[in-house]
């Protein structure tokens, strides 16, 4: 099949091409018209497919209470928003029911579905520290051990590639980080109040990224720059960020993707089980909850309480809105992510022999059509 755009993101730069694949993967890049096309989209843009690392739930359900039907519906979903790999991410919960989700997601990896590649799963919880543990339970939190990673990894049947930690909860033995990296599994720092000197022992062991960088951690002072600050300081660290412009502010959002530049880093849409939900107002076990128009949960009160955002969404108000040059923004969403967790050689970018993942998308960034494996999704 051979589609083509005036706007093909190849090389880091939009331009007239043409994508050419087969059997799922991509074959050719071709000049604009060389060859008849299937499917001419104008002045559309065509992007590596979007990949969203930190996605939780969707449509009343989410990782830790997972079904392998449901997630079977939830990877079918996810190319509407132009998303082509994604990692279930659980969070602090009762262990069992943890666990009983990632065996259920495990056993979808294990036996492939249609939708979204599912490439593993991610463990945002329960190693985090009281003081920034957002809404999730205390009574949930764990200190990370070796041990502890092993219970998770047979429950997801070595499908486990990327955990987060509060590194201060570690009391300055950093072993359990290198014992990730050791076994291929990616480390995040995350729901933390380390200091820059935690971080930094955290980062000589192995961690590589932050997650969901500027919420649910110690901010960036004069005088301890905190989780924050090291985000900012080290570049050969990846950082996530939820580019809605609610949970980090535009201006935050700039000078964020600033400072890590075109290849560090990361968006991410963070959404729980309640994306997929028209606006309005749910009850949700005896709590009231709204589903807001800027893509956002909130309670009565007004604090947000989840997010139920879009990865395309996101794109373009990082783009439109923040003012992040279209590189930066784009990378996020493609090839920092593969790279990160290390499918940086298949996925992430619009070239011979990788995948054929790609998604379409008009100048307000709505998704048009979307490609996983070669196959129109939509």
């Amino acid at each position: 099949m051979i589609i083509q755009s005036r706007n093909v993101y190849f090389d880091e730069k939009l331009q007239p091409l043409q994508v050419e694949f087969e059997n799922g993967k991509i074959v050719n890049i071709l000049p604009y018209g060389m060859k008849k096309a299937d499917r001419d989209y104008g002045d559309n843009l065509i992007l590596p497919g979007l990949i969203d690392i930190h996605n939780h739930g969707y449509n009343g359900c989410d990782a830790n209470h997972a079904t392998e039907e449901w997630v079977r519906e939830w990877m079918a979903y996810l190319p509407s928003e132009g998303v082509t790999s994604t990692l279930a991410a659980t969070s602090s919960s009762p262990r069992a029911t943890m666990l009983k989700g990632m065996e259920a997601i495990a056993r979808v990896i294990d036996e492939g579905c249609e939708g979204a590649h599912l490439l593993g799963i991610y463990s945002e919880g329960p190693f985090m520290c009281e003081q920034f543990r957002g809404a999730q339970d205390v009574a949930n939190l764990t200190i990370p051990t070796k041990e502890e990673i092993d219970v998770y990894q047979k429950a997801c049947n070595g499908h486990l590639i990327y955990v987060m930690m509060a590194p201060e909860m570690l009391g300055g033995d950093m072993s359990v980080i290198e014992y990730c990296v050791k076994n291929n599994i990616k480390v995040t720092c995350g729901h933390t109040g380390a200091t820059f000197e935690d971080i930094t022992a955290a980062r000589k062991a192995g961690a590589r990224s932050f997650t969901h960088t500027y919420n649910g951690m110690r901010g960036l002072h004069h005088r301890e720059p905190g989780v924050v600050g090291a985000a900012m300081y080290y570049d050969d660290m990846y950082a996530e960020m939820i580019g809605d412009g609610v949970h980090v502010s535009f201006p935050s959002m700039n000078v964020l993707a600033k400072t890590k530049g075109k290849d560090r880093l990361i968006s991410v849409t963070d959404s729980v089980f309640f994306k997929g939900f028209p606006v309005g107002k749910y009850e949700v076990e005896g709590q009231t909850r709204y589903v807001c128009e800027d893509g956002v949960g909130r309670l009565e009160n007004g604090s947000i309480c989840g997010s139920a955002n879009r990865l395309n969404v996101i794109l373009g108000r990082e783009i439109t809105k923040a003012n992040i040059p279209y590189v930066t923004a784009i990378n996020s969403c493609t090839c920092n992510p593969a790279n990160m967790l290390g499918f940086g050689n298949v996925k992430g970018y619009l070239k011979e022999n990788y995948d054929a993942d790609i998604c379409v998308v008009d100048a307000d960034f709505n998704v048009l059509q979307t490609y996983v494996s070669g196959k129109e999704m939509l």
